[in-house]
């Protein structure tokens, strides 16, 4: 395990994922920044909490669709101990937007 620090939306959130894990969710973390600050220009909206919903309806939609686990190998379903690491981390976001 390793830890990362995640800057999402002009806050930082530390994380421990598995060694090799990083540079996907360092990655994920700049696609959801250059989103949300496109957004906040093109929109020219100031509120955090509207900026995440638009971006993560945006990201969501645009994402290839899932298939499941049997009828296809190149999309791995995600494991359970992969949510319950992200859970933590959605209410953390939640919770922070909330203030």
């Amino acid at each position: 395990m390793e830890t990362i620090r995640l800057n999402i939306a002009g806050r930082e959130y530390p994380l421990r994922v598995p060694a090799g894990e990083s540079a996907k969710l360092e990655a994920a973390a700049a696609a959801i920044n250059a989103q949300y600050a496109a957004f906040q220009k093109q929109f020219n909206i100031d509120d955090a909490r509207d900026l995440l919903a638009m971006t993560a309806l945006n990201l969501l939609s645009t994402a290839p669709p899932s298939t499941p686990a049997s009828a296809s190998t190149s999309t791995p379903a995600i494991a359970p101990e992969t949510l319950n690491r992200i859970e933590p981390l959605i209410q953390r976001i939640q919770e922070e937007l909330e203030i």
